[in-house]
């Protein structure tokens, strides 16, 4: 079904000026609703993306503990569009479960995927755990650094080596392939409340500490790595009495993480990133303000030729892009920019036909005033650029701690899940369309 706007807001798109300052361009894009995500709304979830399937991992739907079920969505199933032939509804797999009893309910995690020898994998971890705080004997919510893979092929979770680094949620990661090789990259967050230390002996020693982060790991899939744990066992003594007897063991855990040392973004958390042609963009997240700077890692600097070089005469690892915001009192590129700014958004590509087909990055949602803004990168000339916002204006909410699944394989982009202030859970899936006028906006057949 087909709804047309009211006029006065198809002029207001009309008047509107590119932050390009070049030229007078209206809002592009527009959203369409696919679906409804089949087990209730929630919002920070944990996601990654497999083929052509996304992945929905735990997330907080207003009760505590959070949620543990996995869900996924199959994009390229399902009915086809009757206005548009060339994409389908896509199709949910509720039938997956919920993950291992050892991984505790989360929110505010990250999710990530890989591909090893011929094998595609998930893998979730960090984040606020619902767990039993021995020394105030109670539930409650601790940030952790524990990490779990999951395979597609037999429905199971495994453990891996934890972030040595400290407990975190609200990270951001990203999978590159370095070398040949695919990693996985975790950064940022903040660690506050009650840390659990999941590399070795609990500890709490960073309770309430609430420190933003901005350090670096790659996750090796590859080796193993030995962890120390404790073993708690009951014992009686002479009079019966049970007693716990507490002793240390060492466990072997999948592949290995290692620093990079030289992070160059700020401190945050809530950040997001996006890649492109196998780099990473990283930008947005809070500190305790909202955080405006842009940067760009490529860890393969011999493919990185931009005319940046560090002191070995190589193309920079990392570079610091344009500002996302409006400090530029004599240029005009960025006088609309102060919408840029945000935390708990999302990121993600989309395939434009009318740009040579290239993936271009976007940023939606958050908690920022104008978070429901839509805002697409242009890479070749470092400037962003305004495009529909999220659902067409249908509702002034904003959204933050949604989940996006990005397909490059066929170019397409869905946003889904979502908190509005501290009651409204969202079970939506939108898909964005690019490039197309923003006079109509589609709902379900």
């Amino acid at each position: 079904m087909k709804i047309f706007r009211n006029v006065s807001l198809i002029l207001v798109t009309i008047a509107y000026v590119s932050c390009s300052g070049t030229s007078e361009d209206p809002l592009i894009g527009d959203w369409d609703r696919r679906s409804v995500f089949p087990i209730g709304g929630r919002g920070y979830a944990a996601s990654f993306v497999i083929d052509n399937t996304g992945y929905v991992v735990g997330g907080f739907d207003g009760t505590n503990p959070p949620r543990t079920e996995v869900v996924a969505f199959v994009h390229n199933l399902g009915s086809v569009l009757t206005h548009d032939q060339t994409r389908t509804m896509g199709q949910w797999n509720r039938d997956l479960g919920h993950h291992s009893e050892e991984m505790y309910p989360r929110q505010q995690a990250v999710g990530f995927s890989l591909t090893t020898n011929g094998n595609s994998y998930g893998y979730v971890g960090s984040g606020w755990i619902w767990k039993h705080i021995e020394r105030d004997d109670r539930e409650e919510y601790a940030t952790a650094n524990d990490f779990w893979r999951y395979d597609p092929a037999d429905n199971t979770w495994q453990e891996i080596a934890p972030l040595p680094a400290p407990p975190r949620r609200g990270a951001f990661a990203f999978s590159l392939t370095v070398d040949g090789k695919e990693y996985g990259f975790v950064g940022g967050g903040t660690t506050d409340r009650q840390g659990f230390d999941f590399n070795g002996i609990p500890s709490f020693t960073i309770a309430n500490r609430n420190e933003f982060l901005n350090d670096l790991w790659r996750y090796d899939p590859e080796g193993s790595t030995q962890v120390m744990r404790q073993v708690i066992t009951i014992e009686q003594d002479a009079n019966g009495d049970d007693f716990d007897v507490v002793t240390e063991e060492i466990v072997e855990l999948p592949g290995q993480w290692t620093a990079i040392g030289d992070a160059h973004f700020g401190k945050r958390a809530g950040g997001v990133a996006f890649v492109i042609d196998n780099k990473a963009y990283i930008c947005n997240g809070v500190n305790p303000t909202n955080i405006n700077d842009f940067w760009v890692f490529n860890p393969n600097r011999e493919t990185y030729i931009d005319g940046f070089l560090d002191d070995d005469g190589k193309p920079r690892v990392w570079r610091q892009l344009r500002t996302m915001n409006s400090v530029n009192p004599d240029e005009s590129f960025d006088d609309d920019y102060r919408p840029l700014g945000r935390t708990g958004g999302v990121a993600y590509t989309v395939r434009v036909p009318e740009r040579n087909n290239i993936l271009t990055g976007h940023i939606v949602g958050g908690s920022q005033t104008n978070g429901s803004t839509n805002w697409e990168y242009d890479e070749d000339d470092d400037l962003w650029m305004q495009r529909t916002s999220f659902m067409n204006h249908q509702f002034a909410q904003h959204r933050e701690g949604m989940v996006s699944f990005s397909f490059p394989s066929t170019g397409r982009a869905f946003i889904a899940l979502g908190r509005s202030g501290p009651a409204q859970f969202w079970d939506e899936v939108w898909e964005f369309i690019p490039r197309v006028d923003d006079v109509v906006f589609r709902d379900l057949q």
